[in-house]
């Protein structure tokens, strides 16, 4: 399987206090509630801990934005800007800087937004250089669990698919690229197909790259499960499943799915093809494709369908795909994901939450817990930066150094 990561040369093993990638330092800038905010981090998890609304989860949605596209809330560029700024009519911009270090070398990766006339965007610098937002995949990972992840996956099919492609991107930095070209190729074409006279050779070229972008963001998804899969089948034999977060199946069906197990690539591209152009004019006839495509996922344990599991079962279940994902990632392609792990630990029982403690103290790369206290960190296994975040902005000006200690 082609991936788009940096190959590393070596395997780097992880001590029980140090991880081989993780943010040295990050700073936001009229970031959500934070007008400036500095941390100096060691190479180790870290839990930011503090009241209700005092910025917890906004500085692991900045971290998620150090990958290619809405971050973990989804949200639009333009409502990451400090409220305050947005009302006093002061400079309108905002942005976050981090120093990344990993087996690879050192980094210096930035974002923010851009306004050019009424347009607005974002975008990335990486060692003070402008790079395209997908480059940032190639650098490092990044994974995360939230409240609002479940509800989301649970709500819609199309949820589902985000969620898968989103972990696709880990091992080909460009697929989301391919999904967001395929999306606005479905737009222009529908423009197209709604004029009174249609161009039929614009739409013979835009139905050919639409039918490409098909099979290869499928063919990828594939090759991602079957990852995962291979992953599950030689820690089966090696007796090294987690013991309390249930293994877990994914299953993709669909038309295109199905003929890429039959017939080459380019056969079932033409097949896409055909089917576009005999779509045109008939809006009944089905469209195979990866906006089409029904994701299933299972206990490996007791075969129950995400959907009809329990609530606290749904949470185990997408915890075990992360963290599932995060080895593989590791394992496989060298590139441990750092993970976002915001307000988990109040949704969980002592058992699995000493479990969850267990396995991401191993994970080779930093992870980042919020909660509202620390008191329930007390038993973690291996060392943790705890930052009380009310306390650093209040009382230091939103400055803080590992070297504090616990403040």
């Amino acid at each position: 399987m082609n991936n788009n990561i940096l190959s590393f040369k070596e395997n780097f093993t992880n001590t029980k206090d140090s991880k081989s990638f993780y943010i040295k330092k990050i700073s936001l800038k009229n970031f959500r509630n934070h007008k400036n905010l500095n941390l100096n981090l060691k190479n180790s998890s870290i839990l930011i801990y503090g009241g209700n609304g005092s910025g917890k989860t906004n500085i692991l949605e900045a971290i998620s934005l150090l990958n290619q596209g809405k971050g973990l809330r989804k949200a639009n560029i333009e409502n990451f800007l400090n409220q305050e700024k947005i009302c006093d009519n002061s400079f309108k911009s905002w942005g976050i800087n981090v120093d990344f270090v990993s087996p690879n070398g050192k980094f210096n990766i930035g974002t923010g937004l851009k306004k050019t006339g009424t347009n607005k965007s974002r975008i990335a610098k990486l060692n003070s250089n402008y790079t395209p937002l997908s480059s940032l995949g190639e650098i490092l990972n990044i994974s995360w669990i939230t409240p609002q992840l479940c509800v989301l996956i649970l709500s819609s099919m199309n949820e589902k698919r985000r969620f898968i492609d989103r972990l696709t991107m880990s091992i080909d930095s460009l697929h989301l690229n391919r999904v967001y070209k395929y999306d606005k190729l479905f737009r222009q074409r529908n423009k197209i197909l709604m004029q009174p006279n249609s161009d039929e050779k614009w739409l013979d070229t835009i139905e050919s790259q639409i039918s490409e972008l098909s099979v290869s963001i499928i063919a990828r998804r594939l090759d991602l499960l079957e990852e995962l899969e291979n992953l599950y089948k030689i820690e089966f034999k090696n007796n090294h499943l987690t013991k309390h977060f249930p293994a877990v199946s994914i299953i993709i069906n669909g038309k295109i799915e199905k003929l890429l197990e039959e017939k080459p690539a380019l056969e079932v591209e033409d097949y896409v093809k055909s089917e576009l152009k005999k779509s045109r004019f008939n809006y009944d006839l089905f469209v195979p494709g990866p906006n089409n495509s029904l994701i299933e996922i299972f206990n490996r344990i007791d075969n129950k369908n995400l959907d009809i599991s329990s609530t606290g079962e749904q949470k185990l279940i997408l915890i075990s795909i992360i963290l599932s994902h995060a080895r593989l990632l590791n394992d496989k392609f060298n590139m441990a994901p750092i993970l976002l792990l915001d307000d988990i630990i109040e949704h969980l029982d002592n058992k699995h939450r000493k479990a969850l403690f267990l396995e991401v103290s191993r994970h080779n790369a930093q992870s980042w817990f919020t909660s509202t206290s620390k008191d329930a960190f007390a038993g973690y296994p291996s060392f943790i930066d705890k930052i009380n975040l009310q306390n650093i902005k209040e009382n230091f000006d939103g400055n803080y150094h590992f070297r504090y200690g616990d403040i």
